[in-house]
């Protein structure tokens, strides 16, 4: 979307393609007892994808990919101390005997996880479509961009090809879909220089290069998380709409297949967003696939 004065997007999720939408008059799922990404009147991703109504004059068309990242160090505690242990105590220090959760890593399970979804959702969609997302976002928290390099590394390996000769990958980050704003270390983000240090121009076995293009100006300290506050549920939802409008500020009408990597609260503020029902006990490295009607 291109437009010279940046306005707040309207966007709408469409029923009819996945089991977490089938109807509009669904109601929200356990996505224990139900596989949210089932394809309900489509037999493949292609059929699905070419369903995908045709941009209008008012209206553009996409199919997002938003990934929760796998599990890091502070969901490990909130598993091993419990829910109620976790908030009373562990949850504002950082970390255990087990490892720190300031703008945690992924433990090996989450490592295990994510490189899952690469296999088992992501490998074989674009195995089926024969094309990249058009577009990548991120969160910047070091778990998201380890998800990203540990779910995606599949399908770059695979179809290297894909990369059409191109010696990198340009990953788009912005704060704004970035996990809630609360007291916990967990969703304090590490000193840019650190993030940059660790995961800039990180080569993957296939020889891609992946690039995190980071917003103007963007901050060496974290200046959003803050030790007092705890964000609501309209607060994170306002921040997430205007996360999004970035996001879709940054596409062309041809973009139709966009990635973006974050965390649970953002996925859940997302669904409210678009009219979506939610998708309740979503686990960590789950992926949910939405088709997007975007009001230009």
């Amino acid at each position: 979307m291109t437009q010279d004065k940046k306005q707040l997007i309207e966007i709408k999720a469409l029923p009819g393609y996945f089991a977490a939408f089938p109807t509009s008059e669904s109601r929200d799922i356990d996505a224990t007892i139900v596989n949210h990404l089932d394809l309900i009147n489509h037999t493949t991703w292609k059929e699905l994808y070419d369903s995908i109504p045709q941009d209008t004059a008012t209206h553009e068309y996409k199919l997002l990919v938003v990934a929760r990242h796998g599990q890091g160090y502070h969901n490990a505690a909130i598993a091993r101390y419990g829910q109620d242990l976790w908030m009373k105590k562990w949850s504002i220090l950082n970390g255990d005997e087990h490892g720190e959760w300031l703008d945690s890593k992924l433990t090996p399970l989450g490592q295990e996880q994510v490189s899952n979804a690469g296999k088992e959702v992501l490998l074989p969609m674009i195995t089926d479509l024969g094309f990249l997302p058009h577009m990548f976002f991120s969160s910047p928290m070091r778990r998201c961009l380890e998800t990203f390099i540990g779910s995606w590394n599949h399908v770059f390996n695979t179809y290297p090809e894909l990369i059409k000769g191109q010696a990198s990958l340009q990953v788009k980050i912005f704060e704004n879909i970035r996990e809630v704003f609360n007291t916990h270390p967990c969703n304090e983000r590490v000193e840019h220089s650190v993030t940059i240090n660790e995961y800039q121009d990180y080569k993957t076995p296939s020889g891609l290069t992946i690039h995190w293009e980071y917003e103007d100006d963007y901050p060496e300290k974290d200046q959003l998380w803050d030790t007092e506050h705890w964000e609501t549920r309209e607060e994170i939802d306002a921040r997430i709409r205007d996360g999004l409008t970035s996001v879709f500020y940054n596409v062309n009408p041809d973009d139709k297949l966009i990635s973006i990597t974050c965390h649970s609260k953002v996925i859940e503020s997302i669904l409210r967003i678009t009219e979506h029902p939610a998708i309740n006990k979503l686990d960590t490295a789950k992926i949910v696939c939405i088709v997007a009607e975007i009001k230009k």
